[in-house]
């Protein structure tokens, strides 16, 4: 499979707030992700398995190194050029945010959902954000939480959902946009082995019916396990 991102020699420290003294997280990361693999990051607390994820995905900027996403497209009658490509450094921040908006999903631990909204309407935010239709947005994000099973809770706003219902639910937003990359950043640290295994088959069946992407930062054998690849950061190194 084609290479979609590439991550080359990235360095990354925070400074104190007190001290202006700078802590290093990433040391001179490099990593290749192919085009519809699932890809699992593990490593210990405080390794920089987030810090690595944000900047993957144009959540934080490097300070030193280079990112790019190149997605190869199937050739259509007339076109030259197969893949759209995206320089991370290169991009103004509204470019950023149109390539986020467009070609990346995420899904956190915690959710994120918009506690006055429904179901319905927090996977179709995204949608709507991109400036796709209200009708078009709306049959999306019914159809995608359909799939994932909560087709009775589309009126139900977060609090009235489990746990792992709503983590469908961030799951469906994630894909209302049909991203080429999704990032999950510990997406069953709150939840039950049952619902962690759910997330999980959802993971694999998007991979294998729409050849999506995913990388997943987590602390759980299981759903590494679960992943085509696994690799393992170490005080701010890849080994």
């Amino acid at each position: 499979m084609p290479t979609l991102l590439h991550a080359d020699n990235l360095v990354k420290s925070y400074s104190s707030p007190a001290s202006g003294e700078k802590t290093p997280v990433l040391r001179g990361v490099s990593l290749a992700i192919e085009q519809g693999e699932i890809l699992a990051i593990v490593g210990s607390s405080g390794a920089g398995k987030s810090t690595l994820l944000h900047l993957l995905g144009a959540l934080d900027e490097p300070d030193e190194g280079r990112i790019t996403l190149t997605y190869h497209l199937d050739l259509l009658e007339g076109e030259t050029e197969n893949y759209i490509r995206h320089n991370y450094g290169q991009l103004s921040d509204m470019g950023l945010a149109l390539m986020r908006n467009s070609m990346l999903g995420f899904i956190f631990q915690f959710h994120h959902l918009l506690p006055e909204f429904t179901a319905l309407e927090n996977v179709m935010m995204p949608a709507l954000i991109a400036g796709i239709s209200h009708a078009k947005a709306r049959e999306k994000a019914t159809v995608l939480l359909d799939r994932v099973g909560l087709s009775h809770r589309l009126g139900n706003k977060p609090d009235a959902l489990s746990g792992g219902e709503q983590q469908r639910v961030a799951f469906a937003r994630a894909l209302v946009n049909d991203p080429v990359l999704i990032f999950a950043d510990e997406p069953t640290g709150n939840l039950d082995a049952a619902n962690s295994a759910m997330l999980l088959d959802l993971i694999q069946q998007f991979r294998t019916e729409s050849g999506q992407t995913f990388v997943i930062v987590t602390h759980s054998s299981e759903i590494a396990a679960g992943a085509d690849r696994i690799v393992r950061l170490h005080e701010g190194k890849l080994v």
